[in-house]
């Protein structure tokens, strides 16, 4: 299991009382997903967690059909169909099967994402859905400038060149979420108990650093939101086209 799942994992009792921004990005995915109100019969969504935003999908489809994915088990979170598997096996684990839409929330930075979108038009239905939020290049950036550690994240220009090839943009928006806290050191606990902690194993949360922090950004924390809604094309390609 890679530390990032070890990490999630650990932090499963605390995510829903941490994880404010996500939250607001699973309600913004919804309200996306009505505006063009699709008839829905069968939804995948993967690194579906403890299931916050799983449950607010079946709210609008109480009759669907879901299959929900993460690389740990969280099956004691989860009511519907489960899939405990990594994202890279995708191609093994659900062969022939395809979905009315694909979803995921706050999750595919974790992935190889050109892989990932290109890879998953094949598991999608004629005129399926491609409904995810993610996180751009200024999420964390004061993480980012004062530690030098960060997730290599995209931008929006990116998701709509790998995106273009096989599917119709249906929405694709961005915006910041500032956090504020009371000291540098609830900054890096949020991170920890949220389980988003993306600082390297090993790193040593130093004094220094804590009043560097604090004097440099005042304790605030930006998350840098995506959220993408495409339709799938008629054709889709099957090459793989590398994005620079």
């Amino acid at each position: 299991m890679s530390l990032v799942a070890k990490r999630f994992l650990h932090h499963a009792h605390t995510y829903t009382q941490h994880a404010i921004v996500q939250h607001k990005m699973a309600l913004t995915l919804t309200r996306i997903l009505q505006t063009h109100r699709p008839k829905l019969q069968n939804i995948f969504e993967f690194g579906c967690g403890v299931g916050n935003y799983t449950n607010l999908l079946a709210y609008l489809y109480p009759h669907a059909h879901f299959v929900c994915n993460d690389i740990n088990d969280y099956t004691q979170y989860c009511n519907k169909e489960f899939l405990c598997f990594d994202m890279e096996h995708i191609d093994e684990i659900l062969s022939s099967r395809t979905f009315d839409l694909i979803t995921a929330n706050a999750a595919i930075q974790w992935l190889n994402q050109q892989k990932c979108l290109q890879t998953l038009p094949k598991f999608l239905r004629k005129n399926g859905f491609l409904l995810f939020s993610s996180f751009g290049v200024q999420n964390f950036w004061q993480i980012k400038q004062l530690c030098g550690v960060g997730l290599q994240y995209l931008s929006l220009e990116t998701y709509q060149e790998i995106l273009s090839q096989n599917f119709e943009i249906m929405h694709l928006s961005s915006f910041q979420h500032t956090l504020c806290f009371e000291t540098p050191l609830e900054v890096f606990r949020h991170l920890h108990y949220s389980g988003v902690n993306s600082l390297q194993k090993g790193f040593f949360l130093s004094k220094e650093l804590l009043c560097a922090y604090e004097k440099t950004f005042s304790n605030t924390l930006t998350y840098d939101c995506i959220f993408v809604c495409a339709k799938r094309k008629d054709t889709i390609l099957h090459k793989h086209h590398h994005i620079t």
